[in-house]
């Protein structure tokens, strides 16, 4: 291959004005020509880029690109030149020839034009120079063959970044994009050919009209070629904004969700949309170009033409044709309220109407269902109890507001629930029976407590759904206030929604306003009972206690139990509201309640009901024997299968029935039980005076049984075993083993009490060590000792056992030590109390307590004993106490026992002083008896 020098000789000698160049634009080769025409050194040309070395700066970009797009897109080289400035500064250019691409290297070869020169544009085009310098508006150039821009100018170069500079002496696809060269080549040529052409250009963000002329001499030859251009980019813009708008409202309309009419005033549609299609089932070849009325109810057409006048005139919304009837779209036989809103806009072609239908279905269906709700709320007014107020809720919801699965819950707070009271039938076809809901633990108990209604989805996700398999998925739950909740259910998901709850509430709203009302008046009616009743029980009452004082001054005189009782049956059988009234007591064998007295309207009632306490279902005073507490009935009429003595007393006409205890200090002595002929007779407030006297009535019996003297023998003697040793006796008899006989009580202020007691089996040291040791006894004196047994006196601060006992009437005997675990108690009960209420008594007063055996002492002769009560009343505690000493200490008998001085160093004073306590105290003993001959203390000191 030969060498680069032959190579250039070679070339040098076939061409004039060459040079060889890469792709990227570095000189491989140029000829002596070239160089020197240009006026630069060949080999300073040689390895350099041709761009930076020879194109003028501000052409340098544009030149390149140009270059680059001939030769890697197969442009016409032809029409590919390169501006270059020689070494003085002469506007010259490259032609390129043709491209070599040998795998390796892509080589371009180009040749130096020759420069041409049109004179005429040195001459005769001149007046054209003044026409393109003062050009008012856009941009003008004139071009010559080569499309070469000769003559610049126009003041639109300041809105472009183009300066005329940079297009003077250049041809046309060096200095415009390629967009703008493709458009304006041919009309360049076309000019030149003598054709006048027009087009519209963008340049940069603004927009050209081009008008492209020849330009001829005197003679009419072409001698250039001429281009006008005016900035029209304003009207372009303002043209493509309102094309765009066009478009963007069109598909609008199109795409709008709303059903869209547009036509003219007459009603003739024009335009409508997919949405308008839906709603009135007729397609755009259907309705463009006929009348609205198509859309419309036949039958009204003359309201919908003067509608449709009317709304084209003055436009806005409506949904009433202007006799007021409802709006309608008629589509497939079915009405569809509607409310239009139509827009209306003049053009030069005449009025546009645009309309816009809104389906108004589910609000008519709303405003319908209001005015229903209104007309049921009269329903909910007139309803008078719970029951028929939530029955008419149901109705409501499943009529009006076509729900499904409703129930209505009333709270019981007592128990903690709200209470299914009414529900609808396909509760129990899904749910069966309707349960109670917790207040916890329930959605329906969260609704009431937060007082916020919730609709739920699906239950099942839940953590507070009362039954986790329930059929039941979604739910709606509305509070009624403070009465309750509203429930409403469906088997399916998702099935409640805004307008449903809206409604729901506006029901419970109404529904909570007339419980309101409906409990203000049943209250109101409650309170006017409630008067009614407690005047009238009040006045039951007044009588009542008015008896009961009567009674009480009847018990404070009675001598016996059966006058008590006989005048409390006589004057209570006869008192507001009874009309008959026994009392009874308990059999000596415990298993009956025995009639003692009955007055008022018995009827042989007492002789035909069992009385026995092993019947359950017997007359209430055996039940009151058996617990000790009142027991009312309020209607005897209840339960008359199962209890025979109910058939009884309704047969006498006897409805209502109340048995109080007869008690004193927990011993039942008996019952006290009336009859009543009116249901609900029996009030708190008699109940709690009846069971007031019992109490009275039961003192006063125990008072009339009360022994005459402690100290009586006439009775029953009753044996026990006791293993208790909380009384300071039984504790000293069981310690020392020895036998106590008691010989005499005097009860003191409070719970103290001095005691005789004669002490066998133990010496006078050890029971008054054994004494000293209980701190319940304050004092303890030896009276006397004999073979008679050790007789002390003993002082003791608190109730025992001879002091319990004698509130009962009941007289300790003895107390015998048996062994280290129980004593033996013997006590005296007078004719007048039972042996079993001694029972009573006693193991209830000493539980480890066991009856051992009776015996009978009705041998034992009886004493008048109120006379003597009555002298020692009168005595001082020093003169009975020196009485009580004489007399226990053997002072009357004969030998005897202890002499009065002994007494008196026993009572710590001096022996003339207890002689005259004595004979005091025996003076006052006498008078009292037998009676005073001599003239009373008072008497004398008055004289």
């Amino acid at each position: 291959m030969p060498g680069r020098q032959v190579l250039e000789t070679a070339l040098d000698q076939l061409s004039s004005k060459s040079l060889f160049v890469t792709a990227e634009g570095k000189v491989e080769f140029c000829d002596t020509t070239f160089s020197d025409e240009l006026g630069y050194d060949r080999d300073t040309l040689l390895d350099s880029n041709l761009f930076d070395a020879l194109v003028p700066p501000e052409k340098q970009d544009t030149a390149y690109q140009t270059f680059e797009q001939a030769i890697t897109q197969d442009r016409d080289l032809e029409e590919c030149e390169t501006p270059i400035r020689s070494a003085e500064g002469e506007c010259r250019s490259i032609a390129w020839l043709d491209v070599v691409d040998d795998g390796d290297q892509t080589i371009v070869i180009g040749r130096l034009t020759t420069p041409e020169t049109i004179p005429l544009f040195d001459h005769e085009l001149e007046p054209y120079r003044t026409l393109v310098e003062h050009f008012p508006n856009g941009l003008i150039t004139l071009f010559d063959e080569d499309l070469r821009f000769r003559i610049v100018g126009g003041p639109a170069f300041e809105e472009v970044g183009l300066s005329p500079e940079a297009l003077r002496d250049n041809r046309l696809p060096d200095v415009f994009p390629e967009e703008n060269v493709d458009e304006l080549r041919p009309l360049f040529r076309r000019a030149l050919e003598g054709e006048t052409t027009a087009t519209t250009l963008p340049l940069e963000d603004r927009f050209f009209e081009v008008q492209v002329l020849p330009v001829r001499d005197d003679s009419g030859d072409i001698v250039a070629g001429m281009s006008v251009s005016q900035d029209v980019t304003k009207p372009i813009t303002r043209k493509r904004e309102l094309e765009e708008a066009r478009d963007r409202y069109k598909s609008l309309i199109q795409n709008a969700p709303v059903p869209i009419f547009a036509g003219d005033e007459t009603g003739t549609v024009h335009e409508m949309n997919e949405s308008a299609e839906e709603l009135t089932g007729m397609s755009r070849e259907e309705l463009i170009g006929d009348s609205m009325l198509k859309i419309h109810p036949s039958e009204e057409e003359e309201q919908y033409k003067a509608g449709i006048r009317q709304h084209a005139n003055e436009g806005g919304t409506r949904r009433y044709l202007p006799n007021g009837g409802q709006i309608y779209v008629v589509n497939d036989g079915t009405r569809i309220p509607v409310e239009i809103a139509a827009s209306v806009i003049d053009q030069d072609e005449g009025t546009l109407v645009h309309a816009l239908f809104r389906d108004i279905s589910d609000h008519v269906w709303y405003e319908n269902t209001l005015e229903e709700l209104h007309e049921n709320a009269g329903k909910l007014v007139r309803a008078t109890t719970d029951s028929e107020i939530a029955q008419t809720i149901v109705d409501t919801a499943v009529d009006t507001l076509d729900l499904q699965l409703v129930s209505v819950n009333l709270v019981d707070t007592d128990a903690e629930i709200l209470s299914p009271v009414s529900h609808s039938d396909d509760v129990v076809d899904v749910i069966g029976d309707a349960p109670s809901l917790p207040l916890t633990d329930s959605l329906a108990g969260e609704v009431f407590l937060s007082n916020e209604a919730i609709r739920v989805d699906d239950v099942r996700s839940r953590e507070e759904v009362y039954n986790p398999d329930t059929p039941i998925r979604s739910q709606l739950i509305v509070p009624i206030g403070e009465f309750g909740v509203i429930i409403c259910g469906s088997t399916t998901a998702a099935t409640f929604d805004q307008e449903d709850q809206r409604l729901l509430e506006l029901l419970a709203r109404n529904a909570e306003s007339v419980f309101t009302r409906v409990n203000r008046e049943q209250e109101l009616r409650r309170r006017e009972q409630d008067l009614k009743t407690r005047s009238e029980t009040l006045e039951r009452v007044e009588g009542l206690n008015t008896r009961i004082r009567k009674l009480t001054q009847i018990a404070s005189r009675s001598e016996t139990r059966d006058e008590l009782e006989q005048e409390v049956c006589e004057l209570l059988s006869d008192t507001d509201p009874f009309v008959f009234g026994w009392v009874g007591e308990l059999s000596p064998e415990r298993d009956e309640i025995v009639p003692r007295t009955w007055a008022g309207r018995d009827q042989g009632y007492l002789d035909s009901c069992p009385l026995t306490l092993d019947n359950m279902a017997a007359d209430p005073a055996v039940q009151t024997a058996q617990t000790s507490n009142p027991t009312i009935v309020s209607n005897t009429a209840t339960d008359v299968q199962q209890e025979p003595w109910r058939r009884e007393a309704i047969s006498r006409n006897l409805s209502s029935v109340i048995a109080v205890p007869i008690v004193f200090q927990d011993v039942l002595y008996g019952v006290l039980t009336l009859y009543a002929e009116d249901r609900d007779a029996i009030t708190d407030r008699i109940r709690d005076v009846l069971t007031d006297w019992g109490e009275i009535m039961g003192y006063a019996v125990k008072e009339t049984e009360r022994p005459s003297t402690i100290l009586t023998k006439q009775g029953t003697a009753v044996r026990f075993s006791v293993e208790s040793a909380a009384c300071p006796l039984l504790r000293i008899a069981r310690n020392s083993q020895c036998t106590l006989l008691f010989e005499g009580l005097r009860e003191q202020e409070g719970d103290e009490a001095t005691v005789f007691v004669r002490v066998y089996d133990s010496s006078a040291q050890q029971f008054m060590e054994a004494a000293e040791q209980a701190t319940v006894i304050s004092s303890v004196t030896q009276v006397s000792g004999s073979d008679d047994g050790l007789l002390f006196q003993l002082t003791i601060t608190e109730m025992f056992i001879a002091s319990v006992l004698a509130r009962y009437g009941i007289l300790l005997e003895s107390i015998v030590g048996e062994d280290e675990d129980s004593v033996r108690v013997r006590v005296v009960t007078p004719p007048t109390i039972p042996v079993h209420r001694v029972v009573d008594i006693f193991s209830t007063e000493y539980p480890e307590s066991t009856l051992l055996g009776t015996d009978d002492l009705n041998d034992y002769p009886q004493r008048q004993t109120e006379v003597g009560d009555q002298a020692l009343q009168n005595l001082t505690d020093r003169q009975r106490e020196a009485l009580e000493l004489a007399y226990h200490g053997g002072y009357f008998e004969s030998p005897k026992g202890l002499s009065g001085q002994e007494l008196a160093e026993q009572m710590d004073i001096s022996w003339s002083s207890f002689n005259v306590h004595l004979r005091t105290a025996e003076r006052k003993l006498l008078d009292a008896i037998l009676g005073s001959s001599h003239p009373s203390d008072s008497v004398m000191d008055s004289r």
